[in-house]
């Protein structure tokens, strides 16, 4: 029986997808207005800033929480998993500030780390198959980036604050954050920021609380920007982000939850520790455009009560340069360049004896972006080199991977797209921790050795943009995507569960990520609606749904978004927000069908006209206080599925001065 379709076509036309209606300019809760637009390509898609911010968004599910193709499962924010069209983050490149994450630790941590939501400036969602996206894109790329000085500082104004303090109800937590910024010379300024949660076991819809989920966060960033020299912007930034809680350690539930009865939670703390230096060029020549950018990310999870903790040091960077010129009747936008990254990790047991890795890759990269009249084309290659350390075993070896994108406007306002593209990685699935399990005895793909892990992604699909359709000054997008995403040769453990890892093999089945997205939204003056669907399945080679499988991939019912924004006067912004997800019923013999749900959100924002710089806002998540939990989050057998968050009313007051 096919999971139940929560939108028809027909419903769509009256939608926007992208942007803000003219004359609607974001009202920020936090931070001076910064004018981000949504946009939508073949290539991916721009979560809205504001839309995050209207939220009250405090970590990176929240983030995400309006954007269908994203899904989030975990519950609690130590047991997040993000899924991008269905992939797991593990195999998605995620970067903060050009600065890889996602890194796996151990077993029960889906590698999205923390960032403060109110930093963000950008963040992009990118299921294209460029070869200039990063290594080891092999379901596409989630890229956060950071505010500067620069975009916070008032007009006319050299230096600034912001305070800010919130609560949420249904874990009651309570938030506080100080920003200053200001310049230090004509083009250079510097900006600081710390910020704290404090969060308890939270209440699930309807009554009752999900033990052992509380937690405190707390985020310390520091940006030095130097911008508008001579076509020269400098960024130097650093980054502490922490979470810690008594946790359960293992993969109960959804990796933290409801546990049996001789399970003990320990004290775990998360910390991420993350430095970037980014460097841009443009000058008036076209045939110059560089980009330049160094980083150390450095993560780490330990268990405090056991003495054991697990770590990763990586550095790594990218140069490129982007060419544009014209041959004959086509215009050129080349891309080239090299990305690098070295990754360390180490699993230390309570008596002090560690287990090394390392894992590195080496990546060249070449992307030509044509147009030639109605017809776009894209098409270029990576060449990955690449090494990584098993227990005693290293698997290495190089491979290029193609790609190719074409665009068509068909008549006008209307676009064809269609696009292909490989990827390949060769450091695997297998968590940091996993590595003290092998030793001599594991075996190694039957003996043969291990072959790098590879996705072919392919997609295409329909875009519609156009203006004065309702209105005179209105604004009208759609798009009609569908994709398929397949996931080979991915590298997994067999035995641990407590005990040694007795092989690492290539798994020989395919996991298949199908399905298709729909967009569509429109705007006028003061109010803007958006509609987004999204239908993923998850499937074996033999067409038979493959669930949820942990640091792969998860099936979700058919999810529906509509998002409302309504600008009432210039001070004050009214919000609506549906979320209908449908029941997941095809799912493997043994697993239990996951119920739909149908949720609520509300939003205002008030800026008081007699008290310039202050911000009243106001969200309430889960408004009807439905009991349900995200299709993504990991079930066990033996204590079920982790609940979401009931009725959330959040609260928050920010002043600048």
């Amino acid at each position: 029986m096919k999971r139940h379709a929560l939108v028809s076509l027909g419903m769509l036309s009256a939608y926007g997808l992208t942007g803000q209606a003219p004359g609607a300019a974001a009202q920020d809760a936090q931070l001076p207005a910064i004018e981000v637009h949504a946009e939508a390509s073949a290539e991916g898609k721009e979560i809205p800033i504001e839309q995050i911010r209207r939220n009250l968004a405090t970590d990176v599910a929240d983030v995400f929480k309006d954007e269908p193709s994203v899904a989030v499962g975990g519950g609690a924010r130590n047991a997040q998993r993000i899924y991008l069209r269905g992939i797991e983050g593990s195999n998605l490149n995620i970067t903060v500030d050009g600065a890889r994450q996602g890194r796996n630790l151990h077993q029960h941590r889906g590698g999205i780390g923390g960032i403060d939501p109110d930093l963000l400036k950008r963040v992009e969602v990118d299921t294209g198959t460029a070869a200039d996206r990063g290594p080891g894109a092999l379901g596409g790329a989630i890229r956060f980036e950071t505010v500067d000085a620069q975009d916070l500082l008032a007009a006319g104004r050299d230096k600034g604050a912001t305070l800010k303090g919130g609560y949420a109800s249904a874990d009651r937590s309570w938030q506080g954050s100080a920003t200053a910024y200001g310049r230090v010379a004509p083009d250079l300024a510097l900006l600081a920021h710390v910020s704290a949660i404090n969060r308890e076991d939270y209440r699930i819809g309807g009554g009752g609380e999900v033990p052992n989920s509380a937690g405190k966060d707390r985020d310390y960033f520091l940006k030095l920007s130097r911008l508008g020299t001579d076509g020269h912007a400098l960024r130097l930034s650093a980054e502490r982000n922490t979470n810690a809680g008594l946790y359960l350690w293992g993969s109960h539930g959804s990796d933290m939850g409801y546990a049996p009865e001789d399970s003990v939670p320990v004290y775990q703390r998360w910390e991420r520790n993350t430095l970037s230096l980014d460097h841009r060029f443009r000058s008036d020549n076209p045939l110059l455009d560089r980009r330049a950018n160094v980083y150390r990310n450095q993560v780490s999870l330990e268990d405090q009560d056991r003495g054991t903790e697990v770590e990763s040091d990586e550095i790594g960077g990218e140069l490129r340069n982007t060419l544009r010129f014209a041959l004959g009747a086509t215009d050129h936008r080349l891309t080239i360049g090299a990305d690098y990254f070295q990754e360390d990790g180490t699993s230390e047991d309570s008596a002090g004896a560690s287990v090394d890795m390392e894992s590195e890759n080496l990546g060249l990269f070449i992307q030509d972006r044509m147009t030639l009249g109605r017809l776009g084309l894209s098409f270029g290659a990576r060449f990955d080199d690449f090494s990584a350390e098993y227990g005693p075993h290293t698997l290495s070896g190089n491979r290029v991977s193609p790609n190719v994108n074409v665009d068509y406007e068909v008549a006008r306002d209307w676009t064809l797209f269609a696009g292909y593209g490989e990827a390949v990685r060769g450091s695997g699935i297998i968590p940091v921790a996993w590595m003290a399990r092998i030793d001599e005895s594991t075996l190694f793909n039957d003996g043969q050795g291990l072959e790098p892990e590879e996705s072919y992604r392919s997609e295409g699909g329909v875009r519609y943009q156009t203006s004065g359709l309702l209105r005179a000054d209105d604004r009208v997008d759609a798009e009609v995507t569908v994709f398929n995403t397949r996931l080979r040769n991915t590298i997994e453990r067999v035995g641990g569960g407590g005990g040694a890892v007795t092989a690492i093999i290539n798994n020989p089945d395919t996991l298949h990520a199908r399905g298709y997205e729909i967009r569509a939204g429109w705007g006028w003056r003061g109010y803007q609606t958006r509609l987004a669907f999204a239908s993923v399945d998850l499937e074996d080679d033999d067409g038979e749904p493959a669930g949820i499988i942990r640091r792969k991939g998860a099936a979700t019912g058919d999810r529906l978004v509509w998002d409302n924004r309504w600008v009432v006067r210039e001070d004050f912004t009214l919000g609506y927000t549906l979320t209908a997800v449908g029941r997941l019923d095809e799912v493997p013999d043994g697993e239990e069908e996951r119920p739909g749900y149908v949720l609520h959100d509300v939003q205002a924002e008030w800026q008081p006209r007699h008290l310039p710089g202050l911000t009243l806002a106001l969200a309430i998540h889960n408004l009807f206080d439905r009991r349900y939990a995200d299709q993504a989050t990991i079930a066990s057998s033996t204590t079920g599925i982790v609940e979401e968050p009931g009725r959330d009313v959040r609260l928050a007051a920010s002043y600048r001065f």
